[in-house]
């Protein structure tokens, strides 16, 4: 399983290179066949491919436990509420949904997308499993439980109170020869053409990069229950956690042309150049590295010249944080940007001690980009 993550997570980095270059060539086209053109359309369905595309890489990052994750002090009720709707529309009219909130529910730390993708994923799963069979009833049931009380429910290695979110079906149940690989990546008993057999892997992959536990009791023709259990937090009552609305800047305006001169390091040609052009046509001066070593050079040619570095983090020979360590001594307190299809968590023991970073994870388009380029120089100015 180890193995098989390394390799989906290294599949996912590659494709996420690919899926930004495409998006990038979309922005250039998009420039030329504006709403109208003949071409609009196509454009427009293979923009929507690639949006599938990278749904699926952010599959195997989770899986692989390399997905980024944006953890914020979630109630786990309202969570699971403002969920509600969305799951009843997926389920079916011959499914029925219940819910069962329990008192006292508590606070968890996690990524509100990825703990909404586990749920959604186990719901559907159970709503197929019981639509096999004429339909039936998905329960989504939530509890706050005593270290002693998830022992009992299946999670061996609880400290702590732990948060249950438990989905569970009255279907067909899940037959013991094969209760074993369920978490395994491409394991599905769907017929062909029904299922990736990601759905249960990326719920385990989000699971543990969330410091939880997941756990199945099964029965054939008793159904199914698949339990999540994750940490209880508690917020600090001198440090209240901040609303997610207001963590989020105001919006600004759309001009998204500014001015300085930026170094920017990418490996991947069909990445790097259209990136370079784009941000050149929005009045900045682009100087390009392919290597971590060229840039390192083009770094000391122009010491103190530069206002903002953008890097991938893995390339071959030297990498990012490494360029880092050797090139601030050319940059001046310049801010640096690191680019990647990797979550930030993979490398932010490397950049300990160091200021004025930040992170944007691929893939990305010249929008999102040229927007944060304008925010990070903004700040430095």
């Amino acid at each position: 399983m180890q193995a098989i993550g390394q390799l989906a997570g290294g599949v996912a980095h590659d494709f996420n290179n690919l899926l930004t270059a495409i998006f990038f060539q979309l922005d250039v086209l998009a420039q030329r066949h504006p709403v109208g053109d003949p071409s609009y359309e196509g454009l427009n369905e293979i923009r929507s491919t690639s949006a599938r595309a990278a749904d699926l890489v952010r599959k195997l990052l989770a899986f692989s436990r390399k997905q980024t994750v944006q953890r914020e002090t979630l109630d786990l009720g309202e969570l699971i509420s403002e969920s509600e709707v969305l799951l009843r529309r997926v389920l079916y009219e011959d499914v029925k949904l219940e819910t069962e909130y329990g008192r006292n529910l508590p606070h968890v730390r996690a990524d509100r997308s990825q703990i909404e993708t586990a749920v959604m994923n186990l719901a559907v799963n159970a709503r197929d499993a019981v639509r096999a069979h004429g339909g039936g009833v998905v329960r989504i049931r939530l509890a706050r439980l005593t270290e002693e009380e998830a022992h009992a429910a299946g999670h061996p290695a609880a400290k702590g109170d732990q948060a249950l979110i438990e989905v569970s079906d009255d279907g067909p149940g899940i037959p013991p020869e094969v209760i074993d690989k369920i978490f395994d990546p491409f394991f599905t008993t769907k017929p062909v053409g029904e299922g990736t057999g990601l759905g249960l892997a990326t719920v385990y992959g989000i699971v543990k990069q969330s410091d939880g536990w997941i756990s199945v009791a099964s029965r054939p023709g008793e159904g199914a229950a698949f339990r999540i259990f994750l940490p209880v937090h508690t917020p600090s009552a001198a440090a209240p956690a901040p609303e997610p609305a207001a963590a989020k800047a105001p919006p600004k305006a759309r001009d998204l042309s500014g001015a300085g001169r930026i170094l920017f390091v990418e490996d991947e040609d069909a990445v790097r150049g259209v990136a370079a052009k784009l941000l050149r046509a929005r009045g900045y001066e682009v100087i390009e590295a392919g290597s971590g070593e060229e840039a390192l050079e083009l770094a000391e040619q122009h010491a103190g010249e530069i206002d903002l570095m953008i890097s991938d983090v893995v390339m071959p020979g030297m990498q990012g944080p490494d360029l880092l360590k050797h090139a601030r001594v050319y940059l001046a307190g310049a801010p640096v940007m690191f680019i990647s299809g990797y979550a930030e968590a993979e490398f932010s023991n490397l950049l300990e001690g160091e200021e004025n970073i930040s992170f944007l994870p691929k893939p990305i388009d010249i929008k999102t980009l040229a927007e944060r380029v304008k925010q990070e120089l903004q700040k430095a100015a």
